[in-house]
């Protein structure tokens, strides 16, 4: 925000996956397949049940209104009082890199989570963000006991984190390690570098790679822009979804109505794919 058996298996794990973390990754062949409904339409791209959007605490009404159904929110007061058809995803503290701990207790957490088990309004719980485990070999250990523990604490409530997916073979050779952590494992792989063509490949290894590893994974599409990563394109976007829905994922994450001083009311051509998508209407 162990058990010792764990410890050790996730460490002799950890040490194999350094061992080739370094290798350079490269692109596999392939290309993407249209779609069409046998008169020359493309068919809609399949809405996922779940559609979440990251940081849309500034405008929780108008992320529902373009339908995301999971918003993102840091406490129960927040859940309970998002937009009809909407429900929170409460962020419950992350694991710390540096210290390979989680940033809230146990116990800490249960006093969190009490008050949640039956509400409603609350989904589940995202409760990790891009934990590393070459840095900290027992992670993927400590992920499965955090996600045991508020399926206790909550039952019926999601379970979700989110795997680094922008580090190269570095992300691909992970993959394995996290398959039960949580209920959902959310895969970010950003494919608009600033000055660069989209490297739409890269999205394609990624779900290979969760397909092989057997998770249960939700896609993360970027909307957004940093000093690393640029807006894309409307056309882009829909290239990216489309990616997406042809996969095996359960749902669907958007990164993010506001980030880094940008936010994606700013940018309505891309909205209006995004809300076209949510809506099951993008061709």
């Amino acid at each position: 925000m162990t058990l010792p058996r764990l410890v050790l298996a996730a460490l002799a794990a950890g040490a194999a996956l350094a061992a080739g973390a370094s290798a350079p990754w490269q692109a596999p062949p392939g290309h993407d397949a249209a779609t069409g409904d046998g008169r020359g339409r493309a068919k809609p791209l399949e809405r996922p049940r779940y559609r979440y959007v990251f940081d849309s605490s500034s405008a929780q009404a108008a992320a529902a209104r373009a339908g995301w159904n999971l918003l993102d929110v840091g406490s129960r007061w927040e859940a309970d009082r998002l937009p009809q058809g909407a429900r929170g995803l409460v962020w419950v503290g992350d694991y710390d890199n540096s210290t390979c701990a989680w940033e809230i207790s146990d116990a800490e957490l249960a006093r969190e989570l009490g008050p949640m088990r039956g509400d409603r309004k609350v989904a589940g719980f995202f409760f990790s963000d891009e934990p590393d485990p070459y840095a900290c070999p027992a992670a993927p250990a400590q992920h499965r006991a955090r996600a045991a523990l508020i399926r206790r604490l909550a039952p019926g409530k999601l379970t979700v984190m989110v795997m680094d997916s922008n580090s190269g073979r570095t992300s691909l050779r992970q993959m394995p390690l996290w398959s039960g952590a949580a209920d959902y494992v959310g895969l970010n792989p950003y494919p608009c570098y600033r000055g660069k063509r989209c490297d739409y490949a890269w999205i394609r290894a990624i779900v290979a790679a969760a397909d092989r590893a057997r998770l249960r994974y939700w896609g993360v599409v970027q909307a957004f822009a940093d000093s690393e990563w640029r807006w894309p394109t409307a056309r882009e976007e829909r290239r990216m979804l489309s990616l997406w829905a042809a996969s095996r994922q359960s749902g669907t994450m958007t990164f993010a109505w506001r980030w880094s001083g940008h936010a994606l009311s700013s940018r309505p051509s891309l909205l209006r794919v995004l809300e076209r998508f949510n809506r099951g209407a993008l061709r």
